[in-house]
């Protein structure tokens, strides 16, 4: 693993088009709008970018994720998952066959040799998901 990182990455993931999915860029919007820019820390409203999202997480660390989740719980509960874990937890589900899960961007990451050493996921479970055009439920 390349030991020239250049610092933390705050990265949200999501589809704002569908309700509860567009939970992790809505984090990030907010992060933006109360607290003080620090040169240290990139945001990112990563999307539905899929693979794309490759360079800029092995590129960094630490890195913290901020995603809508489907773990069972009931709605709108909070899971913070560290290290390892995170794979067991990451994304809803796949909107297309071409969109790839944030599962399949910490792959890549780790066969390049370059996940982040310190890892970091803020998932919610989502209530609603099908409701195109939709925004975040209470």
């Amino acid at each position: 693993m390349s030991d020239d990182r250049s610092g933390c990455l705050v990265l949200g993931i999501g589809n704002l088009l569908w309700a509860d999915e567009g939970f992790g860029i809505r984090c990030v919007e907010a992060w933006h709008e109360r607290f003080e820019d620090d040169p240290r820390v990139k945001l990112l409203d990563g999307g539905t970018q899929g693979l794309y999202l490759v360079p800029e997480v092995t590129s960094v660390d630490p890195l913290l994720v901020f995603d809508a989740v489907d773990y069972g719980r009931a709605p709108g509960t909070l899971l913070v998952v560290r290290g390892d874990e995170v794979p067991k937890f990451t994304g809803i589900k796949k909107m297309s066959l071409h969109q790839t899960g944030f599962q399949d961007v910490l792959s890549a990451a780790d066969l390049l040799g370059s996940c982040p050493r310190t890892l970091t996921m803020i998932g919610v479970q989502a209530e609603q998901l099908e409701d195109y055009g939709g925004s975040l439920t209470a």
